[in-house]
């Protein structure tokens, strides 16, 4: 069996029927031997991705939508959990918590994950850095570099990007697939305007054990990376690698809230806001009164009460181009970036949120 395997989900985001033939001529143009294995409404990617462990694999390319990715990466999370408890057992070792409140366990892991995206808003692509075209995808996995970094847990679900209650969820939920399909990530937007005005909640929130924190707000963001796109950061301290999770509460949003904060994320100034609150911690625990739905990296899934969130460092190895390394290195030697080139950004984001607003009042009246 090749030591590549690539799964691919032929009905994910905005993929068609032209998605599969891509990949597979990307490979074979560059002289890839590879395995393809395509889930089913049976199948899961997680499934196949954990199969593919066994069977030997040491490179998974993921094909397909933020879902599909999500999916494999639980599979790897799976796969890498039986070959830890597997060697403990051959050692006669203890098993030891990934995530404690001392010290954390880190274990490398063995296995390469690759991304060719193919869904609406490849969230997870776009935080690594990964070209959204097929050829540049599989240029990066088969000649990228492998960059290690964290994962969240919460429950049995992994993710990459993070989770939210409230309003976040409610973003991803009513973004309808037909939506989706029409007007790509503007339906995101369109799903936005509809919760302005979002009524807040009751939050309590602990993190590392510490004392219980009370707050009010719409929406509760756990963050493992930052990047939402471009060069707005929702969670403008949240990096993949630095063994620590970021929780972002949103207290209210309101249509002047909605202006303010784009302008703030585009300047890289949301931290200064007065309608988000930021944490840091490893373990997070979140009570909402009352509960609230979930969703992970862009999936809804059922709410564990109580929610608890907790980084695992170092859990994915993921390629990467090349250059978005070095970017990354260049990006922490520059103390700020200069406002002035991105005004007319901020105007053509600010008319794009006026014009979509007067759009749901004349569809409303």
């Amino acid at each position: 069996m090749p030591s590549l395997i690539v799964i691919l989900n032929p009905a994910s985001g905005s993929s068609d029927a032209d998605f599969k033939a891509a990949v597979e001529s990307a490979l074979q143009s560059r002289g890839a031997e590879y395995e393809l294995r395509l889930t089913t409404p049976e199948i899961s990617a997680a499934v196949l991705a954990t199969e593919a462990v066994r069977d030997g694999a040491e490179h998974i390319i993921a094909c397909g939508g933020d879902g599909t990715i999500m999916s494999v990466v639980n599979g790897l999370a799976t796969a890498e959990a039986e070959a830890k408890e597997a060697a403990k057992a051959e050692n006669g070792e203890e098993t030891v918590p990934l995530v404690s409140d001392t010290k954390p366990e880190v274990r490398e892991p063995q296995v390469t994950l690759s991304i060719v995206p193919g869904g609406t808003a490849n969230l997870v692509a776009t935080a690594l850095g990964i070209s959204s075209d097929v050829e540049e995808a599989v240029a990066t996995a088969l000649v990228g570099e492998d960059r290690v970094i964290d994962l969240g847990r919460c429950g049995e679900h992994r993710f990459a990007l993070g989770l939210g209650l409230g309003l976040t969820e409610r973003l991803v939920s009513q973004a309808s697939a037909r939506d989706k399909e029409r007007f790509g990530k503007l339906a995101y937007g369109f799903a936005m305007l509809r919760e302005l005005g979002a009524r807040p909640h009751n939050f309590r929130v602990r993190l590392d054990g510490g004392r219980i924190k009370r707050a009010r707000g719409v929406a509760v963001v756990v963050a493992n990376a930052g990047d939402i796109g471009g060069k707005m950061q929702f969670a403008p301290r949240a990096e993949m690698d630095d063994a620590k999770l970021d929780l972002c509460i949103l207290h209210r949003f309101y249509f002047r809230d909605l202006v303010r904060m784009f302008v703030r994320l585009l300047l890289g100034q949301l931290p200064a806001d007065r309608a988000v609150s930021f944490f840091q911690a490893r373990r997070i625990e979140i009570h909402s009164d009352p509960p609230l739905d979930l969703q992970i990296d862009g999936e809804v899934v059922d709410q564990v009460i109580p929610l608890v969130a907790e980084v695992l460092p170092r859990a994915l190895k993921v390629r990467v181009p090349p250059e978005t390394l070095e970017k990354e290195a260049a990006a922490a030697d520059s103390a700020m970036i200069a406002a002035a080139p991105r005004l007319p950004l901020i105007a053509g984001v600010v008319a794009t949120i006026i014009a979509l607003w007067v759009w749901r009042r004349n569809r409303n009246s």
